[in-house]
């Protein structure tokens, strides 16, 4: 077999002939190795690439006496092979980056969600230590959102009155914060008040 023209192993491989495929695949295996390594730099990959070619070339074997180079026709059937395996592979990597990606931000939300429930209850349970008018003050300011004049018009007292029932409110706050959550009270009305 070794003697025949490459034409010629073509014309019996197409016709069948196991032996004149298995010298073409001997003959050029090693060349298309190369080729297709240096696109893939994988030699897992290449082997995977490299046997599914001549796998595609045996099975569409009738037509191999019409290709004319046969070198040039194998390189291009693995370039586009590697690239295909590329390009999924590529395109899986995306999909695992971005479920990643979304993952952590789903769990980072989740666990800033479980985070802000806790450090409401923890509020809650500092304005249940207040007096009813200081823990009305502060509910409606900075939970409802409205300003001191509002507050004051709606409990028919002063600015100055409510003023003082949230600074007496906020230091109440701020001390039990740093006692017992061991982080400053900016940190927590960050994560309440402004998130």
């Amino acid at each position: 077999m070794r003697l025949l023209t490459e034409e010629v192993l073509l014309q019996l491989a197409s016709e069948g002939h196991a032996n004149a495929f298995a010298e073409l695949h001997d003959r050029y295996r090693p060349l298309l190795y190369r080729f297709v390594y240096s696109i893939v730099k994988s030699s897992d990959v290449t082997k995977d690439i490299c046997q599914e070619v001549f796998l595609r070339i045996w099975e569409d074997r009738g037509r191999l006496p019409e290709i004319s180079a046969f070198k040039s026709y194998l390189l291009t059937a693995g370039k586009n092979l590697s690239l295909n395996v590329l390009k999924k592979v590529l395109s899986e990597e995306k999909n695992l980056s971005s479920f990643v990606k979304t993952y952590e931000q789903t769990s980072s939300s989740v666990d800033d969600e479980w985070q802000t429930i806790e450090y409401q209850r923890f509020i809650q349970s500092v304005l249940a230590t207040l007096p009813n008018q200081s823990r009305r003050v502060f509910e409606l300011c900075r939970q409802q959102g409205l300003s001191y004049e509002e507050v004051a018009a709606e409990l028919g007292v002063s600015r100055n009155i409510i003023k003082k029932h949230m600074v007496r409110s906020m230091k109440v706050l701020k001390i039990a914060v740093e006692k017992d959550l061991g982080i400053t009270f900016s940190v927590l009305a960050t994560v309440l008040f402004e998130g």
